[in-house]
């Protein structure tokens, strides 16, 4: 049976090493981010033969589904995935498979699953340099949204999330909350924010605060898929101040060109978020997939 253990914070990097961390561009690859979210996903890990593989629990500890495992000896790893299912009566599903990954598991496989997408859970994935320079015409309405944002707030300012202003970027995030109808003190990313900003320097966070007015008015924050690709974990920006999200989104891909892809994470099924992130045209669009045993 399959040793499966809680996600450690200062074993992020040991995870990340079974990843190819020169190209990767999906989520799935990125262990502060799934450190982070912990305590809303139960990931799990277990080790096989230089083989890592992920787990996601229910709130009742029950096992969901597996991961697709990376490492040296995939094929064994889905075989003690097969034996582990088996030892606790449950069938081996499969979550969060990329593309690439479901291709994987088809050949390694053949025949014994069906895949059904997961829209919600799809990364979309953009050009650096577009998020920076919104060049053309697609962009206009941006560049529109950015200009009018300067011309209202001429002292407006950005400033990189340093440990003495990550009060400034929690005020944004609290009063995001109540402009949303939510409890800051029970909405689980307020927290999730919260240790992200408390450890700035351990997950090698980079984030950006904008301020209009001399007021907090938007914050961003992620951290390093790979070399290739910057993963925007976090971005909050307050109604008061239009065209805050605009001018966020620009300024941080400004800082990132370094990369060539900018990770702006799912849609998480909502309409409203699908159509805002479709709106800087991705380049990429990650597909996620579900594996059902037949």
């Amino acid at each position: 049976m399959l040793d499966f253990k809680p996600l450690e914070k200062a074993k992020i990097k040991e995870y990340s090493g079974f990843y190819r961390v020169d190209c990767e561009i999906g989520c799935e690859a990125n262990f502060v981010s799934a450190y982070l979210w912990n305590e809303e996903y139960k990931i799990k890990t277990a080790i096989f033969d230089g083989t890592l593989i992920k787990a996601y629990y229910r709130d009742d500890g029950r096992l969901w589904g597996y991961c697709f495992p990376r490492g040296k000896n995939v094929g064994g790893a889905i075989e003690a995935i097969f034996e582990d299912a088996r030892e606790n009566g449950r069938k081996p599903y499969f979550g969060y498979l990329s593309a690439w990954e479901r291709a994987e598991l088809e050949r390694l496989c053949p025949g014994k699953y069906t895949f059904e997408p997961s829209p919600s859970t799809q990364d979309y994935i953009y050009l650096t340099e577009n998020l920076a320079k919104l060049s053309g015409k697609k962009y206009h309405a941006k560049r529109n949204h950015i200009s009018k944002f300067y011309r209202t707030y001429t002292d407006a300012r950005v400033e990189p999330i340093t440990p003495s202003n990550t009060g400034d970027a929690m005020s944004v995030v609290d009063l995001w909350c109540r402009e949303n109808g939510l409890n800051p003190d029970e909405h689980p990313e307020r927290a999730v924010i919260k240790e992200a900003l408390e450890n700035l320097e351990f997950f090698e966070l980079r984030g950006m605060i904008l301020y209009a007015g001399q007021k907090p008015a938007a914050m961003t924050l992620g951290s390093e898929i790979s070399k290739l690709c910057f993963d925007v974990n976090f971005e909050k920006a307050l109604e008061d101040f239009e065209g805050s999200y605009s001018v966020i989104n620009n300024e941080f891909a400004k800082t990132l060109t370094e990369y060539k892809y900018l990770n702006r994470e799912e849609d998480m099924g909502l309409e409203g978020l699908k159509k805002s992130k479709l709106s800087y045209h991705p380049e990429i669009i990650y597909k996620r997939f579900y594996g059902i045993p037949k």
